[in-house]
């Protein structure tokens, strides 16, 4: 009865994202604390565990696997010290006050799936980015810029960014940290068919270097283009300047909320989906369409039609609609969006209330440059789908996207994010507190069986993505070539790490092995 109740429970917040989808959030931050004035100590944080557990928006499911026999949690930051600081100035000050070879991490966000910089290392320093949450706008020309701090998360540059009246691809999490998003390469999974990448519409970054010098990046320099991947092996990205677009780019938005009982029931309908979305939706760059399995028992389905969009909505939609009514599944929500604004927030409440003592997470991609044939289409089905740790893991999903368009055409990052056009996640989370090291070691190798079969399949691309794949796996690591994109950008971002941080003083990278 109470995993009935918590389902019940999952489906009411989707049907609340589902309707709502605007105002969901009171109040914004359009300015913070900031600007370049050095002060005499930047400030530090004495209590390290609670700090861990505030930043920490989940454990990675491989940490939580070296855990005590009764199931207690013993993770915690290994730094020497955590500062908060306040400017560009104080952290280039830090810097050069600190022996050369003394290792740095940047935290921004808190959600890198091997949390790799915030438990760092004995001899390391760890810079919480949380002040730097200014988020200013200008104009340049007919361009609308908007330089955003190191700290600012979704939240709060989706809710500047609409009373500016624009639209950026953002991503879905509201407390992900943009910063990091950016220098790891994320995607839009709504929107970068239209907009492109994050990182694809930055002008400018300010970086503090290991040597602890000031740099303003721009297009053009080989390090700007590298740090819009690999940039937390590279500097400390203080602030990022991003090319805003008018909030028309999105022209109108639908979703669908399909309930179902069983496994068979969700891979027979997503079976259908998956092949709208290949045969429609792909050859189309003027709509995408993600595919969302949940444990909660529903399959949320989103269209997101663009200002370059002239067909007709219901040419996607009642096929999708028809194929619920054929497999005798209900459609337990359907929601209209008119406004970017509005799609950028939709799954706010649903993400805001997967919580966890700890949450753990394990995350994998899978892709293909081109529309998946057949094949790769009954591998997603009948293995990812069928086989997630949805009942095991209740907050996990099997996400699949739309990519390519702007993505793809507009100038490339180091990012395998920029070469795929169908994207695959599966994201294994859960609650640790009430499971048991053998539940989740159980977990760990269900996930692990999945993605080990995705590598033998032909044709078909395994964690390509820095924000999406997992670092800490044994014996899993992608290449640099797909994480970088291409070897020849994979071989410049090395170049550039010698060259840039000869100590590697920013060693704790997700894929810092690779560098």
């Amino acid at each position: 009865m109470a995993a009935e109740h918590d389902d019940l429970s999952r489906r009411a917040v989707f049907k609340q994202a589902a309707v709502g989808g605007v105002g969901l959030v009171a109040g914004s931050v359009l300015t913070g604390a900031g600007g370049d004035q050095a002060s005499a100590a930047v400030e530090q944080v004495a209590a390290k565990d609670e700090w861990l557990a505030e930043r920490a928006s989940f454990l990675s499911g491989n940490r939580l696997l070296k855990t005590s026999g009764d199931g207690s949690m013993p993770p915690r930051t290994l730094a020497r010290g955590i500062y908060r600081p306040r400017s560009s100035q104080e952290i280039a000050d830090l810097i050069r006050s600190l022996p050369a070879k003394t290792p740095v991490a940047s935290v921004c966000g808190g959600h890198e799936s091997s949390n790799a910089a915030m438990f760092a290392s004995s001899e390391a320093i760890v810079l919480d980015m949380v002040h730097l949450t200014s988020i200013e706008f200008r104009k340049d020309g007919d361009r609308v810029l908007v330089t955003v701090g190191a700290g600012v998360v979704f939240r709060e540059l989706v809710e500047a960014v609409k009373l500016q009246h624009g639209a950026l691809p953002v991503g879905t999490g509201p407390g992900v940290g943009v910063v990091g998003y950016i220098v790891n390469g994320g995607l839009s999974g709504y929107f970068s068919r239209r907009l492109g990448l994050l990182g694809q519409c930055v002008e400018s970054l300010t970086v503090v270097t290991a040597a602890g010098d000031i740099r303003v990046l721009a297009p053009g320099e080989e390090l700007f283009t590298a740090m819009l991947g690999a940039g937390s092996a590279l500097g400390i990205v203080v602030d990022v300047t991003l090319r805003m677009e008018p909030e028309s780019v999105v022209k109108h938005a639908e979703q669908r909320v399909v309930s179902f009982r069983t496994r068979k029931e969700a891979v027979e309908f997503a079976r259908g989906a998956l092949r709208i979305q290949r045969e429609h939706v792909l050859p189309d760059d003027s709509v995408s369409m993600e595919v969302v399995v949940s444990g909660a028992k529903v399959v949320v389905v989103t269209f997101v039609f663009y200002d370059t969009f002239r067909g007709s909505v219901a040419d996607f939609v009642t096929p999708l609609e028809e194929l619920a009514a054929r497999l005798n599944l209900p459609v337990a929500m359907a929601s209209h969006w008119s406004s970017w604004y509005q799609t950028a927030a939709a799954l706010w409440p649903v993400i805001t209330a997967m919580k966890g003592s700890p949450l753990a997470m394990l995350q994998h991609c899978l892709g293909t440059e081109g529309p998946p044939d057949d094949r790769i289409l009954d591998f997603i089905c009948n293995t990812v789908i069928a086989r997630a740790p949805l009942d095991e893991a209740t907050f996990s999903i099997v996400e699949i996207r739309t990519l390519g368009g702007a993505a793809a055409s507009q100038g490339k990052i180091p990012s395998g994010n920029c070469h795929h056009q169908f994207f695959v996640d599966l994201i294994t989370l859960y609650d640790a507190k009430n499971k048991t090291v053998e539940e989740r070691q159980a977990i760990a190798d269900l996930t692990t069986r999945i993605i080990d079969e995705a590598r033998h399949v032909d044709g078909l691309a395994v964690d390509f993505s820095g924000t999406h794949s997992q670092p800490d796996d044994v014996g899993l690591a992608p290449s640099p070539p797909m994480i970088f994109g291409t070897e020849a950008m994979a071989k410049t971002v090395q170049r550039l790490k010698k060259n840039v941080d000869p100590e590697n003083r920013f060693r704790f990278h997700p894929f810092a092995k690779f560098l």
